[in-house]
């Protein structure tokens, strides 16, 4: 095990609760409702392309128009999210550990730059990634393995020695078709959901540490 590499929304933030009230508060705006049934199905883990394409099924959209709603979202999103930027349980602690084993590192997000950005420097966590990955590197959105084959590119690692760790379905797929082994972060999905579609699962970073890493994947430790 050579590389880490982090998805960012409900991995190393869980900007989830708040993407769901950007979207919700987004959709009315545009007079529709967002369920939690229609979160869950349309958007957690889905690239904003499906999601405006779900909000806005009745109408014809240009590119153009697709990208300039999604960033309308985003904005409202960031605008909400910026005061109350917080890592996940135990993740600083985790990357200083992995810096510290040489552990190459990168975050593999279909969030726009900006999203990444804000998140980052805001928790100051740049000095622990070799590599940051957003959705204007690919083109293809997960659950395509595009960004994950790239990001191990960056890295110089094999996908035999990568390990993921994801939260949403569509997340695990894009990391499962690049050949990487996955470790499923339960803050979108239920524990017992993710277990059986992951290598392993934790709630938080608390419970991970870089032992546990390597023991899951056979390098001594």
């Amino acid at each position: 095990m050579k590389a880490v590499i982090f998805d960012m929304d409900g991995v190393i933030v869980d900007t989830n609760p708040h993407h769901r009230i950007a979207w919700r508060e987004y959709y009315q705006r545009n007079g529709k409702t967002l369920s939690d049934a229609d979160f869950v199905e349309h958007v957690s883990g889905k690239h904003n392309t499906h999601i405006v394409a779900h909000l806005f099924a009745d109408q014809t959209l240009t590119p153009d128009e697709v990208l300039r709603l999604g960033n309308e979202k985003e904005a409202l999103f960031r605008e909400l999210y910026r005061p109350v930027i917080t890592p996940v349980a135990g993740l600083v602690d985790f990357l200083k550990a992995l810096k510290a084993a040489g552990i190459r590192t990168a975050v593999a997000t279909s969030a726009p730059v900006e999203n990444l950005e804000l998140v980052i420097d805001a928790l100051e966590l740049r000095p622990y990634f070799d590599a940051l990955m957003n959705e204007s590197m690919v083109s293809h959105p997960k659950p395509d393995p595009e960004i994950y084959q790239k990001a191990m590119q960056q890295l110089g690692v094999d996908p035999a020695d990568s390990v993921v760790f994801e939260d949403s379905m569509t997340g695990i797929q894009a990391a499962r078709a690049a050949g990487a082994q996955v470790v499923g972060v339960a803050t979108t999905l239920s524990f017992d959901d993710l277990r059986s579609f992951v290598d392993d699962s934790i709630h938080d970073f608390t419970d991970m540490d870089i032992d546990r890493l390597q023991r899951l994947y056979g390098v001594a430790s």
